[in-house]
């Protein structure tokens, strides 16, 4: 009974007792190996992006958009997300105790890594040509014992893979700092030297135009001589039809950067190399040098006898170099040297993600290229300011852009390589059906030569082994259509330069004066070609 005398204590009270707080968990040592580890698979997995934006050994050469804030604040964007939800994956799979989905775990956690190694394959050439040397078969079996080693022994496969990521963590650093360093030198915005197309304003001395169309990849034998049985080029054979056509001529070089200026400047090159954003370092057969800015070529030759000039193309930066010798311009990228850049920020994370599937995103963006690319070629070979526009194309070569059963393009062909390359002959030859119909339509068929080469020929896995055909096709049509004449002899479309200013300088009017031409003036093809694509003279 308590004292009736004497109050309880206010101040006292018999509280319950308070759970203890949970101590709140510090970061380990642990975390920052799975931390290390993760944003080394992150790297990995854009390695393609990593490539563009950290190691650009051509100079931003091939690129259209050149490097700037947008798309390195992208890819550190996602190179931390990635990292972050690996980390997060890491630390799931380690509070997982039933031991099925532990070795589901194991299991994706190998498929992942195996997954970012392949990013990095497919990427670098040095990797994958190190990687292919020991075969696809011999490949795939490793794959199959890695996926099956993390089903059986789970622990043991997670830690392995843990320490392979740690060994391999420095990459995943350096690509960050080096992401971060980048940000901090293009957040300015970089400034390159820039050289606009001007246009003639002074009239024509003649009416007489030349079209020239170098497609990419198209083959003379393949096209006309050994044509697969239900493939139809109606628009090809009727351009032979009405045109001298050779049937021994052969490119300048296979590579791209090599044959184009070869063609454009009329003089054997034999390595080119980027040394600006602008500019190509060309190595001619002499062993000379020279800027392909500085040298002259088929244009400023043209615009020279008064005639205005415009070049379309894919590949190569042609406005940037050659901007001063030509009244229009313009050339969309390969996706092959730029997959993962945006205008914006949205668009650049967009892009780099879509790396992360290489087939389709290939062929995305290089159908959206081509279309935007053909609506350029025509509208340009049809405008009548222009006596000489080079269209350069990048058809037939794959990837497959197009379906012959319905005739439309398409982001999803993935036919073999060669079934690829007779879809996309067959849009080749559609492309040149609508130049064609556009040149009638806009009345300038009746003045305009069509020339129609290619720079190199097509590699088919159906021919033997070891047999490799340098033909390219090369025709010839004057205005009037005239009938059809064949040049037998072998000689380099390097010729195609001289034939050109030929004809706008009124030395050849007809059929007969080009095979005249072509007959008694013939530049030596080379006498075989490099690995690498490179003449040897």
């Amino acid at each position: 009974m308590p004292d009736p005398g004497h109050e309880p204590l206010s101040w006292y009270r018999v509280s319950p007792e308070v759970p203890a707080r949970r101590a709140r968990r510090r970061w380990s040592r642990e975390w920052t190996i799975d931390a290390l580890a993760a944003l080394t698979v992150s790297a990995l997995c854009f390695s393609q992006a990593s490539n563009e934006t950290l190691f650009r050994t051509d100079r931003d050469f091939h690129n259209r958009l050149l490097l700037s804030a947008p798309t390195v604040v992208a890819f550190i964007v996602n190179i931390v997300a990635l990292a972050a939800a690996a980390f997060g994956a890491m630390q799931a799979i380690r509070r997982v105790r039933q031991p099925v989905l532990r070795r589901v775990a194991a299991g994706a956690a190998a498929a992942t890594l195996l997954l970012a190694l392949n990013f990095a394959r497919i990427t670098y050439e040095t990797l994958g040509r190190s990687i292919d040397t020991v075969g696809r078969p011999a490949a795939l079996v490793v794959v199959v014992l890695v996926l099956a080693t993390s089903l059986a022994w789970p622990r043991p496969a997670l830690r392995a893979m843990r320490k392979i990521a740690l060994v391999a963590s420095p990459l995943g650093v350096v690509t960050l700092l080096l992401a971060l360093w980048m940000f901090l030198e293009f957040g300015a915005g970089p400034v390159f030297r820039r050289v606009d197309p001007v246009p003639l304003t002074t009239p024509a001395p003649s009416l007489r135009r030349v079209v020239w169309l170098v497609f990419e990849a198209l083959d003379q034998g393949i096209a006309f001589e050994a044509r697969p049985n239900g493939l139809e080029l109606p628009e090809l054979d009727r351009l032979r039809r009405e045109a001298v056509y050779a049937d021994a001529a052969r490119p300048p070089a296979e590579r791209t950067d090599v044959a184009m200026p070869a063609l454009i400047t009329g003089r054997p090159v034999v390595a080119a190399v980027p040394v600006s954003p602008n500019d190509l370092e060309l190595t001619f057969a002499d062993g000379k040098t020279m800027a392909w800015s500085a040298h002259p070529n088929v244009f400023s030759r043209a615009r020279m006898l008064g005639y205005d000039t415009a070049l379309i193309g894919w590949h190569l930066p042609y406005p940037r170099v050659l901007g001063g010798s030509l009244g229009a311009a313009a050339w969309t990228p390969s996706a092959a040297y730029e997959q993962t850049r945006g205008d914006t920020v949205f668009e650049a994370l967009r892009n780099q993600w879509g790396s992360l599937v290489p087939p389709v995103h290939l062929r995305r963006l290089s159908a959206e290229r081509l279309t935007e690319l053909g609506e350029l070629a025509l509208r340009t070979a049809t405008d009548s300011r222009f006596a000489l526009v080079l269209l350069h194309l990048p058809l037939p070569e794959p990837p497959g852009l197009y379906d012959r059963a319905t005739g439309r393009l398409t982001s999803w062909n993935f036919h073999g390589a060669d079934a690829a390359y007779l879809d996309n002959l067959a849009l080749a030859d559609r492309v040149l059906g609508e130049l064609r119909r556009g040149l009638d339509r806009t009345r300038l068929g009746d003045r305009t030569w069509i020339v129609v080469s290619s720079v190199r020929w097509w590699r088919a896995s159906s021919r033997p082994e070891g047999v490799v055909d340098h033909r390219v096709p090369f025709l010839v049509r004057p205005p009037d259509g005239g009938h059809a004449a064949h040049v037998d002899g072998p000689f380099n479309t390097l010729a195609t330069h001289d034939l050109v200013l030929a004809i706008l300088r009124g030395s050849i009017n007809d059929t007969a004066g080009a095979v005249t031409w072509l007959t008694r003036s013939p530049s030596v093809p080379p006498r075989d070609y490099t690995s690498q694509g490179r003449p040897v003279y």
